[in-house]
């Protein structure tokens, strides 16, 4: 393979003009091979060759149809938080299996996608089946959502495990059919053959529980089981690539299809966002400057959720293997992501609730013994209670207090009380007390009730609940789950975030590391207080009442000073003399390896020369020395060899 070629075939292209036709819109074959057809015309009647090249074509960025599917994805995880209601620990935990099922039935088809995905008819109609499985999903609502009154679970469950199954075999087919478009290349076959059959398997076994389970209603043994054939299948296409490099994701776009899912997870939670922001402007006639500074903090927690993700990215190619065990880690990352983008979604109407909670609170009798204290007669008393229940009432505008709950009733009962009792006499202050206690009892419901179109567990637990001091201890104990569930999910991704940051680089110098350790020490800080916010004082008095303005505020200062911390390691890192980091990265080169899977790629695109060609090979360097001197890595970084052929003296590109 003579670098002579390169040139040639470089003037050909140059000197023929462009056709007329080359931007029109061409027909759509039924079937494309992913083989690159340079490799093709290299390695033709040559069998001794084709272990040494890497057949696939390269795809730079995700298609269109990619992301069409990753619509599906954000629109199960849209519908699914906002009909599952997080209530508990365990109706968190069926959340969390949710999104894992969901997760990695994306993963499996991206993975192949990324790959060998040629779009043709055959591409296109195995990606509708895949639209359809997506949209089966709705079945899982009966499986995992418990707080469902509709008791059609395990006919849910068998639904969901078919549609399963079905995306599972719909991707072998399309493996199988890769493997015998690529079977001139022998060393593919094997790699090619175990994925489909990793899909064979996972789909038989979803196709098991149809006749094993469910055995009466569904529960965790049923999730459980999905949930462990889900990421098996998934490691395991993971382990081939590892072991057969010939198939790995190194030259793919994977990458780059994390990041966008990132951002999609991301885009998930300005929705929520924004769409608790008109809950509180369409439910309250007002509102404070506590819940305009959390709708700001919430607004601010997202953007830096965005900066700390994106900007702590190596957009240098790093190794085969840490760029898989990178792209696991982004499932306990996004679903950290999705606890904390929720979390915050919920906690600016929970901030509002609360704001109106204690309002009501501070109009309350402070004995109910003596309801009465500081009144000199029952008509005063009354009065001055009807006032209270109408500046209530004229607090909301989406629901009205008074069209809820009819306090008229109590204050009838109060006045007849008074002519029957006495005025503060001991049975009247004892009756009364009761009276008065059961109607902020059921305002401070109320606070929460008003804005049930978001805070759709407040429906879930005032249903299941009795009295109104039940209910509203119902009440505070989602408001515990959900703010546990942000602190846990912020704190958790700056931990992730410090994992993957430590795979993302090879070599990392200790100003880098201390990036590192700052994620990891303000990650743990923020999941300990959480704990503490929470479990320490679990009553009306606690600190996630007193200050509920602060809850998201405070996770916005601790991911801000990560983020000042980092720009002052890069400042020092910068100015400090001996730029260590930098030097070394230029003296070992941007692309250099931790593996092999280099020397699989022998078909990268030479930019310069416009023209897709193998790369020369080390004897072609050596035989033309007296023609050109190097070969000199352009500087891009999109994760593809890109070289520039330098004759001595001048450039010949």
């Amino acid at each position: 393979m003579h670098i002579s070629r390169y040139l040639n075939d470089w003037r050909k292209t140059r000197s023929t003009p462009p056709s007329r036709s080359s931007h029109q819109r061409t027909y759509l074959p039924f079937l494309a091979s992913p083989i690159n057809r340079d490799v093709l015309d290299t390695v033709s009647g040559v069998t001794s060759n084709r272990h040494d090249v890497y057949p696939y074509r390269i795809q730079h960025e995700a298609s269109t149809v990619e992301l069409f599917y990753d619509l599906f994805f954000v629109a199960n995880l849209a519908y699914f938080t906002a009909m599952h209601q997080h209530t508990d620990g365990s109706s968190l935990a069926n959340y969390i299996k949710l999104f894992t099922m969901t997760w990695f039935t994306w993963l499996g088809v991206t993975l192949f996608d990324t790959r060998f995905a040629v779009d043709s008819l055959w591409n296109r109609f195995s990606k509708a089946i895949q639209f359809g499985v997506m949209t089966v999903w709705v079945y899982a609502g009966g499986v995992y959502d418990k707080s469902d009154d509709i008791k059609n679970d395990a006919r849910s469950y068998k639904n969901f495990a078919t549609a399963l199954a079905f995306g599972r075999f719909a991707i072998a087919v399309q493996y199988f059919v890769v493997m015998y478009q690529s079977r001139m290349f022998r060393r593919t076959l094997i790699p090619v053959g175990l994925s489909g059959l990793v899909h064979v398997l996972a789909g038989a076994a979803f196709m098991v529980q149809l006749f094993v389970l469910p055995k009466g209603s569904v529960d965790n043994p049923e999730q459980i089981t999905l949930f462990i054939i889900a990421i098996a299948e998934g490691l395991a296409i993971f382990i081939i690539a590892i072991f057969w490099r010939i198939v790995s994701f190194k030259y793919t776009h994977l990458v780059e299809r994390l990041q966008l899912l990132t951002l999609i997870i991301i885009g998930e939670g300005i929705i929520g966002m924004v769409k608790s922001t008109a809950c509180i402007t369409k439910a309250q006639s007002s509102t404070n400057a506590a819940e305009v500074g959390t709708v700001i903090s919430s607004v601010l927690l997202l953007y830096l959720i965005y900066m700390l993700y994106f900007d702590s990215l190596s957009h240098d190619r790093f190794g085969t293997i840490r760029q898989q065990i990178w792209s696991l880690f982004h499932y306990p990352l996004h679903m950290a992501i999705v606890l904390c983008v929720e979390g915050n979604t919920s906690l600016i109407v929970w901030n509002s609730a609360v704001q109106a909670l204690n309002f009501i609170r501070s109009v309350s009798p402070t004995d109910p013994s003596d309801p009465a204290a500081g009144f000199k007669s029952s008509a005063d008393y009354i009065a001055s209670l009807t006032r209270t229940m109408q500046d209530i009432n004229d607090r909301f505008i989406s629901v009205k207090w008074n069209s809820t709950y009819d306090w008229t009733r109590n204050l009838t009962a109060i006045a007849n009380l008074t002519k029957s009792e006495g005025f503060k006499s001991d049975s009247w202050n004892n009756k009364t007390g009761e009276l008065v206690t059961q109607i902020f009892e059921n305002a401070q419901i109320f606070a929460f009730s008003a804005h049930k179109d978001t805070l759709g567990a407040i429906k879930a637990v005032k249903d299941q609940a009795g009295t109104p001091r039940m209910t509203l201890d119902a009440v505070f104990k989602v408001f515990n789950v959900t703010v546990l569930q942000f602190y846990i999910g912020a704190g958790a991704m700056l931990l992730l975030l410090a994992v993957i940051y430590w795979f993302n680089k090879k070599n990392k110098s200790k100003l880098e590391i201390g990036d590192m350790v700052t994620r990891v020490v303000v990650g743990v800080i923020g999941i300990v207080f959480g704990l503490i916010v929470v479990l320490a004082n679990k009553g009306e008095k606690g600190f996630k009442f007193i200050a509920s303005s602060w809850i998201v505020a405070i996770a916005v200062f601790g991911f801000l000073f990560v983020l000042l911390v980092d720009n002052i390691i890069l400042a020092i890192a910068h100015h400090s003399s001996g730029h260590v980091s930098y030097r070394s990265h230029k003296q070992r080169g941007p692309y250099n390896d931790d593996d092999d899977t280099v020397k699989l790629v022998q078909t990268s695109s030479i930019r310069d020369l416009g023209i897709s060609k193998p790369l020369p090979t080390q004897q072609d360097r050596q035989e033309h020395a007296t023609h050109f001197v190097t070969y000199e890595h352009d500087g891009s970084t999109d994760g593809v060899e890109s070289y520039a052929l330098r004759e001595r003296g001048k450039s010949v590109v």
